[in-house]
């Protein structure tokens, strides 16, 4: 009875355990099951392509190669060891490979956010509110650089605001995340504002009357630039990401950068308004600092739908203490002195069984998808066979091409008239451009006659391949249901 007694009251880590291998596996095999989707974005091709040419020249580029607009204009690959990263999988094991990294990382990225929250919740209540985030969060899950980032965005934000709560001072240990970030995204200046807020949350929980804790935020918070400088574009790098918080031009052009949309996303809306009501009816009380850092979010959310990523996962974290003090109940501490129901008795009893099975089953499931099933780009964004018609007529010169089929071309060395880099390249005159030729006649004819266009790829629900099919000396001369490519009439092939 003494040992029963002594099992009901320790912290049960065999349960959170079991539960983190399976929502790791459910991630996983949501990834992998969805996995053309995750490869749909056709910016993947040319970030793999910048890496496979760091990978053959052992250096980061300073200028513009894959495009004719901008040729050698300053460029950076700024998310260097992502790209780095992706082109070496990539070589490894191709769109199958690519793909598994995908799934380790958010699977991976799962694990933590669970482990992180349900040291303030119970295991139940801890596991439903990770499904509810990362649902939320996967219309972001698309393999690019941003999504390796995501387990750090998890251990960066769950520290800091534990370290704030508590009202300790965070571990300069922490820094080499921000390091890391810095070189994998260019989102790792929220990195900086998750810090702010977490200070500011310490500062709000009686910081002031803590000198040396405080003394070592403030040490912190200047350290985090200063660190993120150990980067191949050293400050310039840091500038550029000012995109995140103001998009260009050329952003804009982007579904991500569009703001969210409450009548179409109503399922998003619903996980949204209903914790703000129940909190509102339950009189939850979050603290005028998290208050502020999840009002800040909430607004970046509405404004851009891309920092979902940020907004579904981050708020957890933030709120999660706050839920287990107000609500005692629900707390992972009242959890531990509880009695245990049936399955969770049967879940510890089963652990030794259970947890290498479930480990199995997720190392099954990485081998599936690495050595069995077929993983590819699908063809909307790759439109590899308008491209292999292209080369295999021949056909040359300056191509006009549409933003989203821009990577592709550039996997396929095809020199852009735009693409997806739209953060530093693309701006001004060009976007608008390119924007008026969708609309008038006359804006097109003026875009080809400027770039001398000798052919064009766009796809078929495009206004501007009908008004091409109507423009004297055009002639189309491939559709399909991905893509429809125009040529200028009497050009020689080579």
């Amino acid at each position: 009875m003494a040992g029963a007694r002594h099992q009901n009251r320790s912290p049960d880590q065999s349960i959170r355990l079991l539960i983190a291998a399976i929502l790791v596996l459910v991630f996983a095999t949501l990834m992998i099951g969805n996995r053309e989707k995750t490869l749909r974005e056709g910016d993947l091709f040319w970030h793999i392509k910048t890496g496979l040419w760091m990978l053959q020249h052992w250096t980061v580029p300073s200028t513009d190669m894959f495009s004719y607009t901008f040729a050698g204009q300053p460029w950076m690959a700024k998310e260097w060891l992502s790209q780095v990263f992706f082109a070496a999988v990539f070589q490894l094991g191709g769109w199958n490979a690519v793909v598994a990294a995908a799934v380790v990382t958010v699977g991976v990225a799962a694990g933590l956010l669970y482990w992180s929250l349900s040291a303030s919740l119970k295991p139940s209540l801890a596991g439903s509110i990770v499904i509810a985030a990362l649902l939320a969060t996967s219309i972001t899950f698309t393999i690019r650089p941003h999504l390796l980032t995501l387990p750090l965005l998890v251990i960066w934000t769950q520290l800091l605001f534990k370290w704030s709560f508590t009202g300790k001072a965070p571990s300069f240990l922490l820094l080499p995340v921000i390091v890391v970030w810095a070189n994998l995204h260019a989102a790792f200046t929220m990195g900086f504002v998750i810090a702010f807020f977490a200070f500011l949350d310490f500062l709000e929980n009686g910081g002031w009357a803590k000198k040396r804790a405080l003394w070592t935020w403030l040490a912190f918070l200047a350290l985090c630039p200063a660190v993120a400088l150990l980067h191949p574009y050293s400050y310039r790098a840091m500038m550029a990401t000012l995109w995140v918080f103001r998009p260009s031009d050329g952003t804009l052009m982007v579904l991500e950068w569009m703001p969210f949309n409450a009548q179409e996303d109503t399922i998003l809306a619903a996980l949204i308004f209903g914790p703000i009501f129940v909190a509102l009816a339950s009189g939850f009380r979050l603290g005028w600092a998290r208050a502020l850092f999840v009002t800040s979010l909430c607004y970046l959310y509405m404004a851009h739908v891309r920092y979902a990523f940020f907004f579904f996962p981050v708020v957890a974290l933030v709120a999660a203490p706050a839920i287990a003090r107000q609500f005692p109940r629900l707390s992972a501490e009242y959890w531990r002195n509880e009695q245990r129901d049936g399955l969770e008795r049967r879940m510890h009893d089963s652990f030794r069984l259970a947890m290498p099975a479930l480990c199995a089953a997720i190392a099954v499931s990485l081998g599936l998808q690495l050595w069995v099933l077929k993983s590819a780009p699908p063809e909307s964004s790759s439109v590899k066979t308008a491209i292999a018609y292209a080369k295999s007529f021949g056909l040359s010169g300056h191509v006009f091409n549409h933003y989203n089929l821009g990577g592709s071309l550039i996997f396929h060395d095809i020199p852009t008239f735009i693409d997806g880099r739209s953060d530093q390249l693309f701006v001004g005159e060009i976007s608008k451009a390119f924007e008026a030729s969708e609309k008038d006649e006359k804006s097109l004819v003026d875009i080809l006659q400027k770039y001398d266009m000798r052919w064009t790829i766009f796809p078929p629900g495009d206004p501007r391949t009908k008004m091409l099919d109507k423009l004297p000396g055009w002639k189309r001369v491939f559709a399909d249901k991905n893509a429809v490519i125009h040529q200028l009439k009497d050009v020689p092939v080579e």
